[in-house]
């Protein structure tokens, strides 16, 4: 019987591919784990079979072999990394992260393929997958690569699929490009879009909320008061569903978003609104800007809370004056939860690591000032505001990351604001002690528009601790003794750097 398993193999591949039956090489295999979107980690080693592809009718070069799968062990398909086969088409890819998409785009072709998904969404409508065998990741050796369904891709990019029985081989034929199309009438039908929203994103650390698209944006901006409305003119919402996030954030309580036709402008056949419902005394004149990115094909909105009258900062009992003043900030509280994984909250991990640093920089004579001690709500610009106003030699904000894209990924980053040599040099000496106690790998020095660093005007630094989003390292950052080492890595990184300042 086991004899047999590799022709039932073959021939299932031959039923999916649609073509008449007959007797298939045997076919190489290779060890891949398949990654479980579901449960968010990788299976057990299988050995898939190997599939050759040409294009055009030469071999591919592909940096991972193209691979069978199937689901429920029926319909198998053949899987291959996605930008070699989708560019070679001429297309290009895009990775959503924080949707776990990769999108698939040719002129006025658009694929979205969600990974684990056994649907996409091509042009805004909703499709099944062949088979149900979804894009998904595969680990080969330790390497990661998307995998997508290699005929469901082609054919969406106009290509023609076929299969060589003989030497397990399928064939991709481009096929040629097509004819100009007629001129339109004055008025045009309602057609395709001219392009897609692909994502709304908020940095909460920024304070910014980004409209990512596949081409230079273009809109027009309404202020209706509590309202801003941006439209996005030929438009169309990529996913095919309207939608809605809730950023951390001061001035923008909610972002909405949703497809239209040409009701809202009569000329455009195509237009995605979305919508910043503003907080109460937030206006878009005073509050808010909104930018235009050609080269990063995307709308930035940013935003500054009204003013709220002078911070107060709580000073300690033992002040000295003559003595180095440190201002630490918990990453977000309150109602700003930060990430949440595994029902775990952002906040909570850096409120306690704070606190103990805190404890360890005044035992070592140095005034400590906290923007937040409880778990409160604190803007971002008040923050900035307490460091400001007690003059403080130096700045650190207590963070932990997450990445949507790659759940496996773990380390320790540091950043400060671009061009700042004192903020670098800060974020130096905390990255090189926190790695250096906690034995977490060493992501390195990166820099961002951060409020807190850009604000602020002494040297300062925030610092990733690990990520939530990797299973392995949440256990890690809430663990006691772990959080104790990098508390202690934050409380040496700072002295480090305030000893290569002048004596007070």
């Amino acid at each position: 019987m086991k004899r047999l398993f590799p022709f039932f193999c073959s021939l299932l591949l031959l039923l999916a591919l649609g073509l008449p039956v007959a007797w298939a090489a045997q076919p190489d295999t290779v060890s891949v784990q398949f990654h479980d979107e579901t449960a968010g980690r990788y299976e057990s080693a299988v050995q898939a079979e190997k599939v050759n592809v040409k294009l055009n009718g030469e071999p591919m070069e592909l940096d991972v072999p193209a691979v069978t799968r199937t689901v429920d062990g029926v319909d198998g398909r053949t899987l291959v990394p996605v930008r070699p086969i989708a560019e070679a088409l001429g297309a290009t890819v895009l990775w959503m992260g924080e949707n776990r998409q990769v999108v698939i785009s040719a002129g006025e072709d658009m694929v979205i393929l969600t990974l684990g998904s056994s649907q996409a969404v091509v042009n805004g409508n909703v499709v099944d997958l062949p088979g149900k065998v979804p894009a998904m990741v595969a680990k080969y050796d330790g390497v990661e690569r998307t995998l997508v369904p290699l005929r469901f891709v082609s054919e969406q990019l106009h290509a023609q699929v076929d299969w060589d029985n003989d030497t397990f081989t399928a064939l991709v034929t481009a096929r040629q490009s097509q004819p100009e199309p007629e001129p339109t009438p004055s008025k045009p039908p309602a057609g395709p879009p001219d392009g897609f929203l692909l994502r709304v994103t908020a940095d909460d650390n920024a304070q910014s909320i980004t409209l990512y698209l596949n081409k230079a944006p273009r809109y027009q901006v309404l202020d209706l008061g509590d309202r801003v409305v941006i439209d996005l003119l030929g438009f169309a919402i990529g996913s095919g569903q309207d939608g809605s996030i809730r950023p951390e954030n001061p001035v923008v309580d909610r972002v909405r978003y949703a497809q239209h036709g040409d009701d809202i402008l009569p000329e455009e056949n195509h237009v995605t609104r979305v919508v910043l419902d503003l907080a109460k005394g937030c206006s878009y004149e005073e509050n808010v800007t909104v930018t235009g990115d050609a080269n990063l094909q995307a709308v930035v909105v940013t935003v500054k809370p009204p003013a709220t009258g002078p911070v107060v900062p709580t000073l300690p009992e033992n002040w000295d004056p003559n003595a180095y003043t440190v201002v630490l900030d918990a990453g977000h509280g309150g109602s700003a939860s930060g990430a949440v994984y595994e029902e775990i909250m952002e906040k909570d991990i850096t409120l306690p690591i704070t606190l103990r640093a805190a404890e360890l920089l005044r035992e070592k004579g140095y005034n400590v000032v906290l923007t937040r001690s409880t778990d409160v709500y604190m803007d971002l610009y008040d923050r900035c505001e307490i460091a400001n106003s007690v003059e403080a030699d130096a700045f650190v904000s207590i963070h932990a990351n997450a990445s949507s894209s790659n759940l496996s990924f773990q380390g320790t980053f540091t950043y400060s604001y671009p061009d700042s040599t004192r903020g670098e040099k800060l974020a130096d000496c905390i990255q090189k002690a926190v790695v250096s106690r906690t034995g977490s790998i060493d992501r390195g020095l990166l820099t961002n528009d951060y409020v807190v660093l850009r604000e602020t005007t002494m040297p300062a630094a925030l610092l990733e601790t690990g990520f939530m989003s990797c299973h392995e390292e949440l256990m890690q950052l809430i663990r006691p003794d772990y959080q104790e080492k990098l508390a202690q890595g934050v409380a040496a990184g700072v002295e480090s750097y305030l000893a290569t300042l002048p004596q007070k």
